[in-house]
């Protein structure tokens, strides 16, 4: 029989196909229309307004003779139409912190985005990018010296790009998921139609601070940051999987693609490749995570539970935790953010396969397990260790259920789902784990070892009402009042307090609840993950047991990162909790407790975003310049031999070599001329060194010899009187390619196992 059959489709069905077509299509034909009639402007010598004392011959030249500030050239005043611009300015400099400044009097800070560029000594052109959303007839680029050593500015020129129409075309793409989202409520029932208001509602006070034209400076933003653009970079490059990452340490490259799973990143380096700026690229993720958050954590609350209404108060409380807020703004600690999207999908997932698996009910809970383990390894490989700490001893509390036939096989079947559909990024990880970085070396100075306990909370900073929702995160020593409150939130302690009174009073009423056996492991394992989360756990006396151990211990940073997966199990008791009040007191004593709990979370929840909106310092970012490469904090993934220090920008280290000619770098790929001198030589490229980096000759394809140099630079060995073409780049070696495909047959065969399914059942009885 046929796979597909014949669906007949209602009118307004084509007319929404009709007008979606009809977007994208406008917004296409609008880029298309645009790459032709680009404008571009290439200023003459005589066309600068220059200051006193300078010179214009071939250049505009200036030295230390003229005073420190002002504009020493100025470009005349021209038109611009309201699009995107590149402005490239080409330059010599022997002294740092001369600047380039463009702008308009008739465009406010709202109207055009063109941060000032400083310029390298060590570079010779330097590109500003220009978002301008109105017209103006006095656009102007000047240069400001900064009064040391001397500054020839040699030609200005300005390109418009297509950024504007890329932008469009996603947004038409938006507005066409807005218009099926909008026909799938019209042809929805009532009780969904509510529920889709609830979520909305959820999603949109999640996003609060990300309702002002700025970012909010929270703790890990500006690596986040880099991890994106370094993504970004890499696909305008060609370059796909991104394993090491350009822009990074002085655009030396950093393998925290490797080290870090990036599967998701990739959705806001895209937003980058289409011409959004950095900020409004990072906002968008934020908001998508949100979203994923709602959306998750609703229909897995709903699938346990078998309730509309309790999957709505397991996604209000899961996704309106002040830990997931505080991680998601305060912290901006994408990874685990990212991470706890997935956590209530593992729960779920391990919820079906020791309650609901059978023979003909295994495959399903299997798969769900492996999806949200897979969505843990790709966005926070800790959290993936923290999961560990929660499945283990579930598992050995459930021990009879695991050993029967159609659970263990779902088990077994999830760990090798989960393995086979992430070996693209654990075969690399584990690789490069062995191979001399500075995480597993003696001088990392990110290990917390002797003071891991010490970073753990106060029992009285677990369920707070009001918290500061600004600051670091210090040591016991410190107290709390200068501390951001890393918290549960009160309706966890509320949740608990409920649970704990209705099993005490109503022992025998809530054994006959649905789920109560699930909701005593969830507050178990919970509450002990609340106790490690505190600095009254024996960690320093685990730790001391050995080494794989305190490897493990110290190597998540801070204890009160369990409250992570502790939110999602505290989060199924609330849950369990409020529905057992229903079915044992009534809805006429129920309601007003849950109606005291919701009121409650409202407060608290408004407070830390009221306090976080409005006390977190602005932090605009729009351009790759505007972002410290050297922004690595304990410098995890670079090689261990490296000093940061003394990582250069553009330095190229050289002996016994003749020439080296049309230089050219793109992210993690050089290509040049080179003659060795009789007696050979070698270069240190301003690459950090890796393996898997390789040097050939571009026209014989012989390979040279690569090796670490000055500082772990990539250095390339040259025979005696050696004269070609180089390719420096990083190849992934076939066992990493073998992974990769792995890895994407197995994610395939996910997506057309429904149509396989589909097809079986569709084969009349007897029919092969």
């Amino acid at each position: 029989m046929r796979l597909f059959h014949k669906v007949k489709l209602a009118k307004p069905v084509y007319v929404l196909i009709a007008a979606q077509l009809l977007i994208l299509l406008a917004a296409l034909l609008g880029w298309l229309i645009h790459r032709g009639s680009l404008f571009q402007k290439n200023f003459a010598l005589d066309e600068y307004i220059v200051s006193e004392n300078t010179v214009v011959i071939q250049d505009v030249t200036t030295d230390e003779t003229m005073s420190e500030g002002g504009a020493f050239v100025c470009t005349p005043d021209i038109t611009l139409e309201r699009g995107t611009y590149s402005i490239y300015i080409d330059y010599n400099a022997n002294a740092a912190d001369s600047s380039v400044h463009a702008g308009s009097s008739q465009a406010g800070f709202l109207d055009m985005h063109c941060p000032d560029i400083t310029l390298n000594p060590a570079y010779h052109t330097a590109v500003l990018s220009l978002d301008l959303s109105r017209r103006v007839t006095d656009f102007t680029v000047s240069a400001s010296f900064s009064g040391k050593g001397y500054l020839s500015i040699t030609g200005v020129r300005i390109i418009e790009n297509t950024d504007h129409s890329k932008k469009n075309m996603v947004r038409a793409f938006a507005l066409c998921l807005l218009l099926d989202l909008f026909y799938l409520f019209r042809r929805s029932d009532t009780s969904s139609r509510r529920v889709m208001l609830a979520l909305t509602a959820i999603f949109g006070i999640t996003c609060y601070p990300l309702y002002a034209d700025y970012l909010t400076a929270g703790h890990d933003i500006p690596f986040h940051l880099l991890r994106i653009e370094g993504l970004a970079k890499g696909l305008s490059d060609h370059v796909f999987p991104v394993k090491i990452h350009p822009v990074w340490a002085r655009d030396h490259g950093y393998a925290v693609g490797v080290m870090y799973g990036n599967a998701f990143l990739y959705f806001p380096a895209l937003l980058r490749r289409f011409g959004y700026s950095i900020q409004s690229a990072y906002k968008l993720y934020a908001a998508a995570v949100n979203l994923g958050t709602v959306v998750i954590s609703y229909f897995m609350f709903k699938r346990m539970f078998r309730s509309k209404k309790t999957g709505l108060l397991g996604c209000l409380v899961y996704s309106l935790s002040i830990y997931r807020l505080v991680d998601t703004y305060t912290r901006a600690a994408v990874g685990e953010y990212t991470a706890m999207m997935f956590f209530p999908m593992v729960l779920c997932g391990f919820y079906l396969i020791f309650a609901e698996t059978s023979k003909n009910h295994w495959q399903k809970p299997a798969l769900l397990t492996a999806l949200g383990i897979t969505g843990l390894i790709q966005s926070h490989v800790l959290s993936c260790e923290m999961a560990a700490l929660v499945i283990l001893p579930a598992c050995l509390l459930l021990i009879r259920r695991v050993c029967r036939r159609y659970c263990f096989t779902a088990l077994v079947f999830a760990a090798c789902l989960s393995v086979l559909l992430n070996l693209g990024f654990l075969v690399p990880f584990l690789d490069y784990y062995s191979a001399g970085l500075y995480i597993t070396s003696g001088e990392w100075t990110g290990s917390t070892i002797g003071f891991f306990q010490e970073n753990g909370l106060f029992p009285t900073q677990l369920f707070t009402l009001f918290g500061h929702a600004t600051g670091s995160a210090w040591q016991i020593q410190a107290g709390v009042s200068n501390e951001v409150t890393i918290t549960m939130g009160i309706s966890f302690l509320l949740g608990l307090l409920l649970f704990f009174y209705l099993l005490l009073c109503h022992n025998r009423e809530c054994r006959a609840c649905h789920n109560f056996v699930p909701a005593c492991i969830c507050t178990a394992l919970g509450c002990l993950l609340l106790y490690m989360g505190t600095c009254y756990f024996p960690w320093d006396a685990i730790a001391a047991l050995g080494d794989p151990i305190k490897s493990l211990v110290y190597s998540l940073e801070f204890p009160w990162r369990l409250l992570a997966p502790a939110t999602a199990l505290l989060a199924f008791s609330c849950c369990f909790s409020v529905s057992a009040l229903y079915r044992i007191y009534g809805k006429q004593t129920a309601s007003p407790v849950l109606l005291s709990m919701l009121l409650l979370l409202a407060v608290n929840c408004g407070w830390f975003l009221y306090d976080f909106t409005f006390s977190v310092e602005p932090y605009h970012v729009y351009a790759t310049y505007e972002l410290d490469s050297m922004t690595m904090y304990s410098y995890d993934y670079l090689p261990k031999d490296t000093n940061p220090e003394n990582i250069t920008d553009n330095l190229i280290l050289q002996e016994g070599i003749a020439a080296l000619d049309r230089y050219e770098k793109q992210g993690t790929k050089i290509l040049c001329d080179v003659a060795a001198e009789d007696s050979g030589g070698y270069i240190d490229f301003p690459l950090n060194y890796y393996k898997y980096y390789t040097c050939r000759d571009t026209a014989t394809g012989e390979a040279l010899e690569v090796s670490p140099g000055y500082n772990s630079m990539l250095r390339v060995t040259f025979p005696p009187n050696y004269s070609g073409n180089i390719t420096v780049t990083f190849r992934e070696p076939l066992h990493w390619r073998l992974s990769e495909l792995l890895s994407l047959l197995t994610f395939l065969g996910l997506c057309c196992y429904p149509l396989y399914r589909r097809y079986r059942s569709a084969q009349p009885a007897g029919e092969p």
